[in-house]
């Protein structure tokens, strides 16, 4: 008689009890958080009377609607959608507060979806970490000083990652369509849902939710009279506007940027080392199957590889890790998961301080913490796995026998060093 398969067994996740009980109550952290985005309200960034309050301007000037018949800004229109929302009140408050106020509420939205993540993962109190997204410095300079809008599209990254731990794929691309119809930057935590639609056989037709939801966000400008191919092509322009390898952006090249290196061309060797890590991540993770918070910090290590080796990087593109980050270290509780939020919520703040201040050497200084929290991050999955063949492994992962542990028991020691 044939025995039953057994497959390997999967370490159990701790309590995070206690760790949920020293954090602060949801309204002290709130009060904190009042008083940090109060400091900065009263600041403002270039990039606001340069180009916000003129986008701003022209919307009141037109109408919530008309303006949307000739292109008058850079930035994808979902976020355009809410100022025109904002313009509204433009007889009640100023164009900078109404700007701001849109950011809060997009931190808002970021905050409820860290709260339905935590709820998923089993945090004991998911209130009060979600709370914590207001109080994270790069967070309120973010909305309250610079007025920009990262926190919609990292929002639905959350909440595309907890419909990965679901397995709602389905939901999971339509989320990562939303991502992508805001900003860009959703493309740099891509790696990661890529890796679980190979390593859990999406069928195709499904992938296509995503685009089909990105051109679902774009019909309403389309509709006004924006041109179509301005709208597919606004992502390709964007990256023309500055020929710096890296612009204030907390990775490698922002160090080496410093170094008296001259006129050397680097940009091939950064999208070569860019792309075969992109590459490797996703094999590597293809292959091994991801559960509950696992999924969370490999979606972390993507954001902070991809963002870490791409040139091109703003001191921006780094928001959506340090929220992952903040889940991770409430979700597991342990002072490694601290550890590596404090360091990338570390960088992200020099590094922002060097677009504010002008001073382009604190952004290499802010590459140093985050290149430490990357490597903290990836160290367990540095260990060679049962198989190292990607082919060979997925199979092994599906037919593991007691004898022949498979990738998921490698995925459960995984679990524990991020538990």
């Amino acid at each position: 008689m044939r025995q039953k398969r057994r497959m390997a067994p999967v370490l159990p996740v701790p309590s995070t009890a206690p760790a949920a009980r020293a954090l602060p109550p949801v309204a002290v952290t709130l009060a904190l958080a009042a008083l940090l985005h109060t400091a900065f309200w009263r600041l403002v960034g270039a990039d606001m009377t340069a180009y916000l309050v003129p986008w701003f301007d022209h919307i009141v000037a037109t109408g919530p609607i008309a303006a949307f018949a000739t292109p008058f800004s850079n930035y994808a229109p979902p976020y355009l959608y809410c100022l025109a929302l904002a313009s509204l009140f433009a007889g009640w408050l100023p164009a900078i507060t109404l700007i701001k106020l849109v950011s809060v509420a997009g931190t808002g939205a970021l905050a409820l979806a860290i709260g339905h993540l935590l709820r998923r993962l089993g945090a004991a109190s998911p209130a009060r970490g979600a709370a914590l997204v207001f109080l994270l410095p790069s967070v309120a300079i973010n909305a309250s000083l610079l007025g920009q809008c990262d926190a919609f599209w990292a929002a639905a990254c959350v909440m595309a990652v907890t419909a990965a731990i679901d397995r709602r794929h389905a939901t999971m691309l339509a989320w990562c369509g939303v991502a992508f119809a805001f900003k860009l930057q959703a493309v740099l935590v891509a790696p990661i849902f890529l890796a679980l639609l190979i390593q859990r056989r999406v069928p195709i037709r499904l992938w296509l939710v995503a685009p089909l939801t990105t051109i679902a966000l774009m019909l309403p400008a389309a509709a006004a009279g924006w041109p179509i191919a301005d709208l597919a092509t606004v992502y390709l322009r964007q990256g023309t506007y500055f020929a710096d390898l890296s612009r204030n952006a907390p990775n490698i090249w922002s160090i080496v940027q410093m170094l008296p290196i001259g006129d050397t061309p680097l940009l091939g060797l950064a999208l070569a080392m860019a792309i075969g890590a992109t590459a490797a991540f996703t094999a590597r993770f293809s292959a091994q199957p991801l559960h509950g918070r696992t999924v969370l910090a490999a979606a972390l290590l993507a954001m902070l590889v991809t963002a870490g080796l791409l040139p091109k990087m703003h001191d921006r593109y780094f928001f959506l890790a340090d929220i992952l980050a903040l889940a991770l270290a409430v979700s597991a509780g342990d002072r490694r998961s601290w550890l590596i939020a404090a360091l990338v919520q570390t960088g992200s703040v020099l590094a922002l301080f060097a677009y504010v201040s002008g001073i382009a050497g604190f952004a290499a200084i802010a590459a140093v913490p985050m290149l430490v929290a990357t490597w903290r991050l990836a160290r367990p999955l540095l260990q060679p796995a049962a198989n190292d063949n990607p082919l060979l492994a997925r199979v092994a992962g599906m037919t593991s026998s007691p004898e022949k542990p498979s990738l998921m028991l490698s995925t459960a020691r995984f679990a524990a060093k991020v538990d």
